[in-house]
């Protein structure tokens, strides 16, 4: 799905990844993060990579100044517009209990964030009719675990939020994709135990992504994840409380 792709979050490696495989086919891009000197040097990479245009915005997603400029921006980007979102933290949970401060700033990374700047271009996709939305989830959404519970209820709004939006956005033609990773190697995995199953690459998971956003939907990645998941989530309260993951 070619036109403009909006990528949030552009800094982190997988957003870095879609970059490089919607540049591959000829879109243009809008590099949105807080690290102006990392997507200026994106930005010569892309172009060499075959991206029609690469621009790059100072983007703090709870910044309603920044939030407003995307807008504008993307009101003059190449239609269709598209945003892939990959803004996202994952402090240690113990640091979350005793940190009501970093606890808020995971919430409004994981979720908040996300919903105000869609909301924001939310008019723009009921405009154009066309393009998709790319919402970077995750597997820890789909049942509150001992381990993870406080990053895992971000990711569970987020997903409520994403069907709720695609509901709304069907009305449109503008699909809503969901992507649930499970742990992939990234420096927000690097020196964690992790399970011991393959890593998703951030590679492989740019191309799944560029090839299902027209459809829309929820993807897991890499694919056993889903009936991981589903058992999971069928697990008996008493069972699954017991166990330490």
């Amino acid at each position: 799905m070619t036109g403009t792709w909006i990528i949030l979050g552009a800094g982190s490696a997988l957003a870095k990844a879609f970059a490089r495989e919607a540049a591959k086919h000829g879109a243009h891009l809008i590099l949105a993060g807080r690290n102006p000197q990392e997507l200026a040097t994106q930005e010569q990479d892309l172009r060499l990579r075959g991206a029609a245009s690469v621009t790059c915005a100072l983007f703090d997603a709870m910044n309603e100044q920044h939030r407003g400029a995307l807008v504008a921006m993307a009101a003059q980007a190449k239609a269709p517009v598209s945003l892939y979102w990959a803004i996202g933290t994952m402090p240690e949970e113990a640091a979350m209990r005793a940190d009501a401060v970093l606890c808020t700033q995971m919430v409004n990374s994981n979720f908040t964030s996300a919903m105000l700047t869609c909301n924001a271009l939310l008019p723009l996709f009921e405009q154009q009719k066309a393009g998709a939305i790319v919402l970077l989830g995750s597997v820890a959404g789909d049942r509150g675990r001992k381990k993870n519970y406080q990053y895992g209820a971000s990711k569970a709004g987020l997903a409520a939020y994403a069907q709720g939006l695609a509901a709304h956005l069907s009305a449109f033609q503008v699909p809503v994709l969901l992507v649930k990773p499970g742990v992939m190697d990234t420096p927000m995995t690097w020196g964690k135990k992790n399970p011991p199953l393959p890593l998703g690459v951030p590679e492989g998971l740019a191309k799944v992504c560029w090839q299902r956003a027209a459809r829309g939907g929820t993807l897991y990645y890499p694919w056993f994840w889903w009936p991981i998941m589903l058992a999971i989530l069928h697990l008996p309260r008493k069972i699954f409380n017991k166990l330490n993951f």
